[in-house]
């Protein structure tokens, strides 16, 4: 039973110390999650936009946007933000790659300032045939 509390724990703390992250990295986002409800799994793409500002003291150069899955593609422009400057990171998710269920995605926007975290759900359905 301690166990459990112990693990539950870490995770609880792990969570919240990577959505302050952002923040503590002069990375603001309008935004730290979108959630696409239901999705039906068919050959239509969904997409989404996270609008990100530089709070640094320094320009921002995004560096790499990677997903938790194959389904999630990023588009994101690798010109460095001057300070105070924004830009978007479009996120286009591909439904009928994934499984039937429900899904949380991690997308990690690596930048010289570290490693911001936003977070892509939802749930996947079947075609009513």
């Amino acid at each position: 039973m301690k166990r459990i509390f112990l693990v539950l724990s870490l995770l609880f703390v792990a969570y919240f110390a990577s959505a302050q992250g952002n923040e503590e990295l002069g990375i603001s986002f309008d935004k730290s999650e979108h959630n696409f409800g239901q999705v039906v799994r068919e050959n239509k793409n969904h997409t989404c936009t996270f609008v990100l500002e530089n709070k640094t003291d320094k320009p921002l150069v995004l560096l790499s946007v990677k997903t938790s899955c194959s389904c999630l593609k990023p588009q994101y422009s690798r010109r460095p933000l001057k300070v105070g400057e924004k830009s978007s990171i479009r996120m286009t998710l591909e439904a009928a790659k994934m499984e039937q269920g429900v899904f949380h995605r991690v997308v990690e926007v690596h930048t010289n300032a570290g490693v911001a975290r936003v977070v892509v759900r939802g749930n996947v359905v079947l075609p009513n045939d």
